[in-house]
């Protein structure tokens, strides 16, 4: 993915036999692809602009019919593709809140300036995301993405601060 592109699904199975095909979002915003009416397709050998037919939401998944995708063969080529949309015309997101792909790759440093680790993932809990975070020796720590805790996170420095309290570590 490139810094112009950001993902917002992948594409995960197949759906019925005229071209549809089912989308994980990488969203929170599952209703953000009403609007949409082209993606950008990638995958490791190609990436190519789609547009898109119609939209369904099904709970969690997205289902897409794609006016280039015709049947189930083609559908299945694309199986495991993800859809990107240029970063200009990303959701808006409020004060202090980021992308997970921003915070992938950030160092964690203590309110001491002690460096803990880089942020290796991200796990959605459902009340608040957890940071998590490997040091030099591979050990991963648990950060939760809470006010509390995570006191600053500067993207251009490439660096989260974070406030230690009572049985974080």
């Amino acid at each position: 993915m490139s810094e112009e592109f950001i993902a917002i699904g992948k594409v995960v199975s197949t759906q019925g036999n005229k071209g549809e095909v089912n989308i994980f979002p990488l969203t929170d915003l599952a209703n953000r692809f009403i609007n949409l009416t082209t993606v950008l397709l990638r995958n490791n050998t190609s990436q190519t602009t789609l547009n898109i037919e119609k939209i369904k939401i099904k709970g969690n998944t997205v289902v897409l019919k794609f006016k280039d995708i015709e049947n189930i063969k083609e559908a299945k080529m694309i199986v495991g593709s993800f859809l990107e949309v240029e970063r200009k015309n990303a959701v808006k997101l409020p004060k202090d809140t980021y992308f997970i792909f921003e915070i992938i790759g950030l160092e964690v440093y203590t309110e001491n300036n002690i460096f803990l680790g880089k942020v290796e993932n991200v796990i959605s809990t459902g009340s608040n995301d957890v940071y998590i975070v490997k040091d030099k020796n591979k050990k991963e720590l648990f950060i939760p993405a809470i006010h509390e805790v995570v006191k600053n996170v500067n993207l251009e420095k490439k660096r989260i601060n974070i406030k230690m309290v009572d049985g974080l570590i």
